[in-house]
């Protein structure tokens, strides 16, 4: 496995989700299939949500793959769907709710679950069974193991088949598992009233107004088990629900922050919406409002759900993300049967085989996804292992995403976080994965982080009470680069600058014993992370692999001189420890070998006795090292409270004995595999068919069989001293590890060890158990980059990484025009000029002479070409542009590239801006202004810190440089919400974008309401857009006049901003649309988004003209005139909040400001109005 092994004694149970649903394909195009892969899946809540948001006149076909290590979770998955299917009328959802959400069950809701279990479970007797059932279309088993492990706990939900002692005992199990989850949350949340403050974001954008509500919620659930607050319905309520516990052989314990409600959008519980509003509340329920809210939005998402079941697949597995990830890799790039020799996870020896038929050649399930989901495995797996697994699975196409998301708080701030994640500069590697955090370069985004700042300042004061302050929720959105099918698919690096890339990540991952590093900064947040790992050697090389597919070098020389880096290291102390792991995993992945793993053994001097791989025929030069450690040797672990365990990781030691003549060693390898069970052997010990099998316990550390660790060793290392040497299980020396263990352990913390020649304890094997080859990691698939369109031949681009060798990072792109047509090489060579020119933020225009095409030099990030320097080479033929990568704080340039929007022969595809269903989304009742308070706050911190001081320094001084056409939209947007609401200024519905410099009104703006955007934490504007260009004007001029008559509020802008409206305004219709564009689509014919920036003339393609619904019929005279030219639907969200969070991202800009905002932070932007009425 690729992380390192911890002791997993202390294992949480997610049975519910603790962040709000998200829709999973917002941002694909409405007629794209979907072939979403969920890792870390979790509960069902996104997929239910899904349903929901994603509905349309065609229903969108979509090919779930869900991924959990837990098997109880998908267990529980699959029984409520199962449900929700087969209760069509809505009859049951009150008692499936009770099933799914509560702790403990009435009599009728015990007896559905039994009921429903017993079924399932016989359906599930083979995967024959299954695929031939009601539910075999629509709920697919990626494998057999996966089905066997759902049904065992199925099982367990069925007392029925329990034997009397088996059903005491469960009860009992259940009892203590309850009474420790309490015990972990009051040493976690604090004693008596617990104080947990998770469900806030579930309300945004009206959090502040649940601060009281939400946490009383969360007590009453854990209280009582219910959701319900009526005495009888409590009463009522006693038995324990094992949806909630897994199996009894599982050593799960239900997370001490598990809250039904955290994963709805509980802001309508709060917000005041008109009659009919989508997610309205009855007034006649006698549940909390926040309660109701849910158990609505459950009710309509599960209508949803079985109205469009029969346009989805969901397929499940249980396992290891990270090995089901590279298993997909390695079935994607060999396709030839062959097994990946991946274990299921790092607590069993299961090997993982898809034997599911729709895995076979030719088989229906996916194996690379349009949109990939992880979840938060962020916080558990490591970046760098997540996006090296998961990335190669995204398809090569323009709208594949990848999502991650953090909750653990591990950084000061999201800046910091970023700066982190990847290992090393956050710039120069993901050019090095080929992705774009869409976020970090546009720095923005179309989510809201208002509330989560608002969070973590009421976490600052009440950080002196015991609360759980340990949470900081970041979600990014990563986006294959687009290219120029002319430019080559991997990046050119020199082979020295290269190696110190590598070595620059390399000392990150391992930065935790670089002693310096770890005393530099001593606080609880820093021992916390250096006790938290996620990478060794083997994840480092897996990464090596990754890299070497993705660039243009000459490899051997690169990996020469990082070995020379790593071996002259003197700042990781531990870094020769693991030398030889590092060295052998270089070699199982033909990255590099070292002279020692090309030695061949002589035969004639090898010991031929018993357990001596000596006497081995064929030696190979990796073996595996299992080790069986007694159980009454786990007591240091097994018997240390839990509140003192923490996690410890554990590793293996091979190290010289007393007695070596030479000079002593000792190796540590951290790639451990564990599990727990009776061993046996096949074959002899003195030849390499030596086999051992192990019958596992299920019951793992409760259990009382040996722990059996595996791990691979280089065979040179075992033949210095083939019987003496010391083979070692320890624990790694971590913060945490050392207080809890030194004093017990010893310095070295070793739990067990013995002699290599302990026959009893010790097997050297060809291959880890249960295995036919070592872990197949794949290089990443050809050609991952997107490319916009056809290439026309008349040059071959390349672009080249120059690294500042001291740092590691890249710190400017070489883009190289070697030109290919005759013509233009006889310009160049008669000394055409030559000019350059910014086309768009990554890509640089080079024109030779003046009747020639513009070639185009695209670059794998924002560049800057006022920066650049050029080389032309006329007798060479070729064009050279060394430019610097943006910083997107500078803005120089890129003002307007907020929410990239790209055509596609699918159709236009928006980069930063999710989808919105808007007839869905509920909608805000303006006339009660008293309950809007919250709007006021909520659209003001749209801006950053940063951007509320250009905004002061703009009303300061009105010269053209204090402007910033990001400020001034802002400005805009904030001033119609507060119009549109009569929260400021005069009342108004209709806003015109003027630009008095221009000719004066330039687009129209006609809002039907102001909905809540739940999903994204925000509002909308619900709008009709007019562009007014010139062919259009003479069309509805007496409409015209009548609006001016009527009042029509002025949205006075500037030049550069109204050239941002413009930008804009493509991406805030694309976002909404329920049309379909036409094959004679202008974006399709132009090849570009916008249209036009140019005055009297559209930025918008005309394929939704017209197409308004009947509630737009405004009361305006001669509306019917201009209807017909009307967008339907333009959604104007509010807080561009996204721009705020983005510059959270970047160097050197704080995070949004969450004080209350000053009188001139919540005054809108001169307005002036065209009416009688002024």
């Amino acid at each position: 496995m690729l992380h390192p092994a911890f002791v997993n004694i202390v294992s949480f149970f997610y049975p519910l989700g603790n962040t709000p649903a998200v829709c999973l394909t917002q941002e694909l195009p409405r007629e794209q299939k979907a072939n979403v892969l969920l890792l870390g899946c979790g509960d069902v809540r996104s997929i239910l949500f899904t349903s929901y948001a994603d509905r349309g006149a065609k229903p969108r076909q979509t090919d779930y793959t869900c991924c959990d290590h837990e098997s109880a979770v998908l267990a529980r998955d699959i029984l409520l769907l199962t449900l929700v299917v087969d209760y069509t009328d809505g009859s049951k959802d009150t008692t499936i709710w009770n099933i799914y959400y509560h702790l403990l069950l009435d009599d009728e809701s015990l007896e559905l679950l039994h009921i429903q279990a017993k079924k399932l479970s016989s359906l599930s007797a083979s995967t024959q069974n299954w695929r031939a059932s009601k539910y075999g279309r629509l709920l697919k088993f990626c494998d057999q193991g996966t089905l066997l492990r759902v049904k065992r706990i199925w099982d367990c939900y069925v007392s029925s088949s329990l034997s009397s002692d088996e059903t005491t005992s469960s009860k009992h199990c259940f009892e203590t598992r309850m009474q420790k989850a309490r015990e972990m949350q009051a040493d976690k949340l604090g004693a008596g009233t617990v104080t947990n403050l998770t469900g806030f974001r579930s309300a945004a954008p009206l959090s502040i107004l649940a601060l009281h509500d939400l946490p009383k919620l969360f007590q009453d659930f854990w209280k009582h088990g219910v959701t319900d607050v009526d005495h009888d319905t409590i009463l009522e309520s006693k038995n324990t629900n094992p949806m909630f516990f897994g199996s009894l052989a599982d050593a799960l314990t239900l997370h001490y922050g598990t809250d039904p409600l955290l994963g709805f959008h509980l802001a309508t519980a709060y917000a005041s919406l008109t009659k009919g509003s989508p997610f309205e509340l009855s007034e006649k329920s006698q549940l909390p409002k926040a309660v109701e809210a849910a158990r609505l939005q459950f009710r309509k998402w599960s209508t949803s759900f079985r109205e469009c079941q029969g346009n989805l697949t969901i397929r499940f597995f249980a396992g290891d993300a990270l090995a089901f990830c590279h298993t997909l890799q390695h079935m994607n790039t060999k396709n030839d049967g062959s097994t990946s020799n991946w274990y299921r996870d790092q607590y069993h020896l299961e090997p993982l085989i898809l034997d599911s038929d729709d895995y076979r050649p030719g088989g229906s399930a996916p194996s690379l996804f349009n949109v990939i989901d992880t979840s938060n495995l962020l916080d558990h797996l490591g970046a760098i292992n997540l996006l090296v697994a998961a990335s190669p699975l995204l398809e090569h196409t323009i709208i594949a995403t990848i999502y991650s998301e953090t909750l653990v708080k591990k950084q000061e701030d999201l800046k910091a976080l970023v700066d982190s994640i990847l290992g090393g500069h956050f710039r120069s590697l993901s050019i090095i994965f080929g992705l774009m955090p869409i976020e970090y370069w546009t720095n923005s985004t179309a989510i809201s982080s208002v509330e989560e700042h608002l969070f973590d300042s009421i976490r600052s004061i009440m950080a002196d009470k015991k609360s759980d302050t340990g949470q900081m929720h970041s979600r990014l959105t990563w986006k294959r680069r687009v290219v120029d099918p002319s430019a080559s698919s991997t990046i050119i690096f020199d082979e020295v600058e290269l190696a110190h890339v590598l070595f620059q990540v390399y000392l990150k991952m391992f930065e935790h014993e670089d002693v310096r590093q770890t005393l530099s900064k001593v606080d609880l947040q820093s021992i916390r992370n250096q006790s938290l790992l996620h990478y060794h050697r083997g994840s480092f090389t897996s990464f090596l692999c990754f890299v070497k597919s993705r660039v243009t070098t000459n490899w051997s020389t690169v990996m020469s001189n990082f070995i020379r880096l790593v071996e002259d290291d003197t700042c990781l102390l531990m870094g020769m420890s693991y030398i030889q792991e590092l060295y052998l995993q270089l070699y199982l992945h033909e990255l590099y070998t070292l002279p020692a793993f090309k030695l061949s053994f002589d035969h004639s001097t090898k010991s031929r006795a018993s357990n001596s791989l000596g006497a081995w025929k064929n030696i190979p030069t990796a073996v595996c090292i299992t080790l069986q450690v007694p159980r009454a040797k786990l007591g240091h672990i097994t018997k240390t409270p839990w509140t003192k365990l923490g996690t410890p990781i554990l590793h293996g030691i091979l190290q010289s004995s007393s007695n070596y003549p030479n000079q002593q060693w000792q190796n540590i390898f951290a790639g451990l595999q564990l599990a727990f069970g009776q061993l046996s052997t096949s074959g002899s010990r003195d030849d390499d068919g030596f086999r051992v099998t192990v019958a596992e316990d299920v019951h793992g550390w409760m259990g009382h069989s040996p722990l059996l660790v595996s791990f691979l060793v280089p065979s040179f290392v075992i033949m210095q001293e083939p019987h003496n040497a010391t083979v070692a299980l320890g624990i790694q020396s971590t913060p945490q590890s050392i207080l809890t263990f030194r004093n017990s352990l010893g310095t070295g913390m070793n739990v067990y060890k013995t002699t290599l020649g302990d026959l009893d304890h010790v097997y050297l094997t060809k291959f880890r158990p249960h295995l036919s080859g070592h872990a197949s990691v794949c290089n990443f698939e050809g050609h991952s980059q997107v490319t916009n369109e056809p290439s026309n031949n008349e040059v071959a681009c390349t672009i080249k990484a120059n690294v500042d060798l001291k740092t590691g990072k890249i710190k400017s792109l070489t883009g190289r025009l070697n030109i290919l047509s005759a013509s233009i090489k006889a310009s160049l060579t008669s000394g055409a000029a030559v000019e350059s020119m910014q086309v768009s933020p990554d890509t640089l225009g080079i024109a030779v002479g003046n009747s020639g095409p513009e070639l185009h030099l695209v670059f794998p990030v924002p560049v800057l070409r006022t920066r650049s320097k050029s080389r032309i080479a006329r007798k060479s033929s070729y064009v050279e542009v060394e430019a610097p990568m943006a910083d997107p704080r500078d803005g120089d340039g890129f003002a307007h590239f907020m929410y990239p929007m790209l055509p596609s022969k699918d159709g236009p595809v928006v980069w930063n801006m999710p989808r919105l269903p808007l007839d869905y989304l509920p909608i805000l009742d303006t006339s009660k202004k008293k309950e809007l308070g919250w709007l006021n706050t909520h659209t003001s911190l749209m801006m950053s810190s940063r951007e509320r001081h250009l905004r002061e320094r703009s009303i300061a001084s009105s010269t053209a440089n204090q402007k910033d056409a990001r400020v001034d939209l802002k400005n805009s947007l904030f001033s119609m919400f507060m119009h549109f609401s009569g929260l400021q200024g005069q009342q108004a519905r209709i806003f015109g974008i003027n630009n008095p410099d221009q000719g004066g009104v330039h687009v129209l703006v006609l809002v039907s309401c102001l909905r809540l955007d739940l999903a994204n934490h925000t509002v909308v504007l619900d709008a009709a857009i007019l562009p007014l260009h010139y062919s259009l004007m003479a069309k509805i001029e007496p409409f015209l006049g009548k609006l001016t008559q009527m009042g029509l509020c002025n949205i006075i802008v500037n030049n550069d901003e109204l050239r941002l409206w413009k930008q804009m305004l493509p991406a805030w219709v694309e976002r909404c649309r329920q049309w379909e564009h036409r094959s004679s689509c202008e974006y399709l014919i132009a090849s570009k988004i916008p249209l036009s920036l140019e005055n009297g003339e559209s930025p918008l393609c005309s394929c939704g003209d017209g197409s308004l619904p009947s509630k737009y019929a405004f009361d305006i005279p001669k509306w019917n005139l201009a209807a017909k030219y009307a967008v339907v639907d333009l959604a104007v969200r509010t807080a561009l909040t996204a721009a705020a969070k983005g510059c959270c991202y970047v160097p050197g800009v704080k995070s949004c400001d969450t004080a209350q905002p000053s009188a001139s932070d919540v005054t809108g932007k001169d307005t002036n109005w065209i009416a009688q009425n002024e």
